[in-house]
Formats: C-alpha cells, sequence, structure tokens
C-alpha cells in the first residue's frame, strides 16, 4: 500500500511539473525573442544577449510558481534586466564607465520636470520605432545605461509608463524624465552622426 501511495504521489508530481512546463510555454516563451532584443540594446552584445536571456529564462522557470498572472512580457523583461545588471557586475571591467544618474526623491529632476515626455510622437521617436538600420542602432547604444533601457522599452516595445515603472522599479515621474532625456540625447546624437556623414561626404 505504501508503494502505491508513492507512486501516486510521483504520478502528481509528474503531472503537475507538465502542466508547469506546458504553461510556461504558452505565457512565457512566446516574448523570448523580444526578451532578446532588449537583452542585447542593454548589453550591447549579441553573444552576452544570448547568456543573458539563458539566465533569465532559467530563473523565470525556477520562480514561475511564484507568477501570479499580469502582463507576462513585462514580468520577463523585469528578470531579464535584473540578469543583465548580474552580467554587468561580473564584467565591470570590460564594460566603460559610464556617469550613473541622479534624481531627486519625488523621482524627477528640476532641470527635467519641465520637459516630460508626452504620449505625442516626435520625429525621433518615430524613426526609432520605424527603422532597424544598424546606424539607429548604434546610436542608441550610445546612451547611457539607465537612458537605453527606458528608451526600448517605450519605442520600441511600446510599454506604458506603469509598465516601465514597475520593471525599472521607478517612480513613473522618474521613468517621464529620463524618457524625455533620452528622447533629447538620442536626437542629439542622431543629428550629430547625420552631420558628420555630411561633412565627410
Amino acid at each position: 500500500m505504501a508503494g502505491l501511495a508513492g507512486h501516486g504521489v510521483t504520478s502528481e508530481r509528474v503531472r503537475t511539473a507538465a502542466d508547469t512546463a506546458a504553461r510556461f510555454n504558452r505565457l512565457i516563451i512566446p516574448h523570448l525573442d523580444a526578451a532578446y532584443n532588449f537583452a542585447r540594446f542593454l548589453s550591447r552584445d549579441g553573444d552576452a544577449a544570448q547568456d543573458i536571456v539563458q539566465d533569465a529564462f532559467l530563473r523565470a522557470y525556477r520562480s514561475f510558481d511564484g507568477y501570479r498572472g499580469g502582463d507576462a512580457r513585462s514580468w520577463v523583461f523585469a528578470i531579464v534586466r535584473n540578469c543583465y545588471h548580474v552580467w554587468l557586475q561580473e564584467n565591470r571591467r570590460k564594460s566603460r564607465v559610464e556617469m550613473p544618474l541622479t534624481d531627486n526623491s519625488d523621482g524627477e529632476s528640476p532641470s527635467i520636470a519641465q520637459n516630460i515626455a508626452s504620449e505625442e510622437d516626435t520625429p525621433e521617436a518615430a524613426l526609432i520605432r520605424k527603422t532597424e538600420s544598424e546606424h539607429v542602432r548604434m546610436v542608441i547604444y550610445s546612451l547611457p545605461d539607465a537612458l537605453r533601457e527606458i528608451l526600448v522599452l517605450r519605442e520600441l516595445e511600446q510599454l506604458s509608463y506603469r509598465q516601465i515603472a514597475d520593471i525599472t522599479e521607478l517612480p513613473i515621474g522618474t521613468v517621464m524624465s529620463r524618457l524625455a532625456r533620452a528622447r533629447q540625447e538620442f536626437a542629439k546624437a542622431w543629428h550629430g552622426e547625420a552631420s558628420n556623414e555630411a561633412a565627410a561626404s
């Protein structure tokens, strides 16, 4: 009897594991490509992005029992972002030094608060979304981490301010001000590159 009872417990575990795997495949795996793109923009390295995403999806599967629904893509992106920061710490000596952004406790810098990102499109925002050229990618790569991730999540992944705030664990005001700054920096870099090309030709 004890053997049969043990067999029943084992069968239940197998069934539960199969259900979990099926649910994971249905809800999480479809976001694999988007997760890779996000990791690539964060790390600026295709090989590193593969490692980051592999680690992220392994962590996601291990913690999937704790997933209680909601926006699966945002949940995946948050894990990818955490794995990227682990990778960054491990490769700090290989990474270029970037000045950290400082924010006030209310999440908005006085110099930026009057230039909050709006829902309205700018030419640069439309360009980022509609163009997959290497030139655009390199301009995005040139931005500091804190601006780059906000820009990618908003303009490429088209996430809401609330979703981005949840992923980055930042106040919405900070997300909006950083997005405004990211758009400005992208525009300056883009037009600067265009001017250099025109001068060289």
